[in-house]
């Protein structure tokens, strides 16, 4: 093969220029790190880069979406334990508004809830950012609003607290597919929260908040009847209900007489119904009903569960008339009416069965308790004693006083009943005492008296002990027990009580029951029967008055706040299963994004040291070309001729 001197020159230049080269990109390498800066570098690995950097675009996104949902989701579990605590306080006071409180410390109670409320509505309406976090989708308008309201058809009023938002779930995707808002969602709506949705006079609300405005306005309640026209005819509750529970009336007036506001038609509802008209029937035994009685003043409304209600007439009431914008105006009377029945508990089942009559006029209800203090040898009742506190303190049913000159000797009963005859002063003087403090003598007004002894056993210990009965005029007696203070001499004087508290039948006993000192009209009847026992109690508690319902208080708003509680811990607990799963999410992505960042590293960084030592290597090789360049090009003729 023939070689020019051409060819040689332009060999040794072209590969003189692939070494620059070489150098060129090693430099370009070694400038940035990156191996890769345009596609024809390396086609197989810019491919390769692109697919890395699109895996790590959407990896960031998720990241970021379970960031967020993190930050919604902890947020809300905050919000819900603060809610816990405030519907724990609300149980708390709910259950301490007993029948021991008198009206004005239930009526405090029921404000303490009502700045409870306060703090659960502003509860739901907690932000983060310029979100409202319970108000479902519709995040940027205030989802809770604590007003009252008018019903559209009567002037009859109700404070609602108004729901604004709805039940839409709001998702933020973490993975590739379509979103699952059950699964995804990272919020809870209003009604997660605060109970499905209920409608008042057209207005969204939540049966939580209804409850417990409901409980407040119960402890708030100081009359038994609540009149939407303040200056119009008294209503006036009558009957006794007969139904279950409690019930709750709300009654319309329809028509008035334009000149003595006398009541001619009215409508009703019950328990929050619909509201329905009531037939007139003005004749003398009706056989439906509800219906109104309107030819007396006052009108009188009759219901089928034995409850009446009655509306005095007066100038003031007034017809129900539609307004310029077509708003329906008409007075309205609210009331509740609880079962008017007396529960009587006994302790020992076998005893003589109690039965109570009579009208309360307590303005709340309180733990009555009568305790059998003595028996005859028929089991009738002779003596009881009567507790008003659960028990705690008790007072003496007997028909008369007893005062003892030694206050350390026995303190004496009297049983009897009183006597048409009136009842000359008792004073009882013991003349004789054992040794152990029997009473073996006594006298009354100086005329010796015959003791006849009863003996009992304590089932417990054991042990027996007499008390020594002495006859009193009109046939009551004194019962004085062995005691060992007991001393000859001692006094007893016994004075007859203005009104008789307890009466004996033969067949039963018959108990007027006082309030505190005064007696308040009820009597228990208690049977007579050989199973009575001395220390037999009989439970009862009083119907409900002008003040709150403490039996409703007790049973069904307890068990309002206990179920909505559970309600909100149950929505508490799912958020927590989805905030660990969010969170397992959110390590994977970490995970998954170093990989990533090390697969792109892998793919486009150089491995510094050995492009160096590359990059030197070539610059040696570029310097020695240049060194021997000259050596190695052959003489040309025209150098040789010269």
């Amino acid at each position: 093969m023939r070689i020019s001197s051409n060819m040689m020159r332009y060999n040794f230049l072209r590969s003189l220029n692939n070494s620059m080269e070489t150098q060129n990109t090693l430099q370009e390498q070694l400038s940035d790190g990156k191996a890769l800066h345009r596609p024809s570098d390396d086609p197989v690995k810019t491919v390769r880069d692109l697919t890395y950097k699109t895996s790590q675009v959407l990896n960031e996104q998720y990241t970021q979406n379970l960031q967020d949902a993190q930050s919604w989701m902890q947020n809300t579990d905050g919000v819900m334990s603060d809610l816990s605590s405030v519907m724990i306080k609300i149980k708390e006071l709910v259950v301490s508004a007993d029948d021991t409180k008198p009206t004005d410390a239930l009526n405090a109670i029921g404000k303490q809830i009502d700045g409870l409320i306060n703090q659960v509505v502003s509860l739901g309406n907690t932000k983060i950012g310029d979100r409202y976090l319970f108000a479902g989708q519709s995040d940027s308008t205030q989802p809770f609003v604590r007003t009252t309201i008018k019903d559209p058809n009567s002037d009859l009023t109700k404070e609602v607290v108004i729901y604004n938002g709805d039940d839409g779930r709001i998702s933020m995707p973490i993975q590739a597919g379509a979103v699952n808002p059950t699964q995804d969602s990272v919020n809870l709506t209003g009604t997660d929260v605060f109970g499905p949705a209920e409608y008042t006079y057209g207005q969204k609300t939540l049966s939580v908040l209804n409850h417990l405005l409901e409980i407040k306005n119960e402890l708030c309640k100081t009359s038994t009847v609540a009149q939407t026209n303040a200056t119009g005819g008294t209503g006036t509750v009558g009957g006794k209900y007969t139904g279950a529970g409690y019930a709750d009336y709300d009654i319309k007036i329809k028509t008035a007489d334009a000149v003595t506001g006398h009541v001619t038609s009215v409508a009703y509802s019950k328990d929050g119904s619909e509201w329905t008209d009531i037939p007139v029937d003005n004749t003398a035994n009706p056989t439906t009903k509800p219906y109104i009685n309107t030819a007396n003043n006052p009108a009188k409304i009759v219901f089928a569960d034995g409850v009446t209600f009655s509306i005095a007439d007066s100038t003031n009431n007034k017809s129900a008339t539609a307004d310029a914008n077509g708003v329906i105006h008409a007075d309205v009377y609210s009331f509740r009416v609880p079962q008017d029945a007396f529960a009587v508990a006994q302790s020992n089942t076998s005893g003589g069965t109690a039965a109570i009559t009579g009208t309360a006029t307590n303005t709340e209800s309180v733990p009555n308790s009568v305790r059998i203090d003595g028996i005859d040898s028929s089991g009738q009742v002779m003596a009881a004693s009567y507790s008003s506190d659960g028990g705690s303190t008790w007072t003496s049913l007997s028909n008369y006083d007893v005062t003892q000159t030694n206050s350390s000797g026995s303190a004496a009963a009297v049983t009897g009943n009183l006597s048409a005859i009136a009842f000359p002063d008792n004073t009882v003087e013991i003349t004789a005492v054992d040794e152990n403090g029997k009473i073996t003598g006594a006298k009354i007004n100086g005329v010796a008296q015959t003791i006849i002894y009863d003996v009992t056993t304590d089932t417990d210990t054991g042990k027996s002990s007499s008390t020594a009965n002495i006859q009193l005029a009109n046939g009551a007696i004194l019962h004085i027990p062995t005691n060992t203070a007991n001393k000859s001499g001692d006094t007893y004087t016994v004075t007859a009580k203005a009104s008789a508290f307890i009466t004996t039948t033969g067949a039963a006993t018959v108990i007027n029951l006082p309030s505190g000192s005064t007696p308040s009209g009820l009597t228990m009847t208690i049977t007579a029967d050989q199973d009575n026992k001395i220390h037999d109690a009989y439970s009862f508690d009083l119907p409900q008055g002008k003040g709150p319902d403490i039996t409703w208080l007790s049973s069904v708003a307890t068990q309002y706040v206990s179920d909505d509680h559970s309600l909100q811990l149950k929505a508490q607990t799912n958020l927590g299963a989805r905030m660990s799963m969010y969170e397992m999410a959110y390590n994977m992505l970490l995970n998954q994004n170093t990989v990533i960042q090390t697969d792109i590293a892998n793919t486009e960084d150089i491995d510094m040291a050995k492009t160096i030592t590359d990059f030197n290597t070539a610059q040696n090789i570029y310097r020695s070309a240049l060194a021997v360049g000259g050596r190695i090009m052959p003489t040309s003729l025209v150098d040789f001729l010269s």
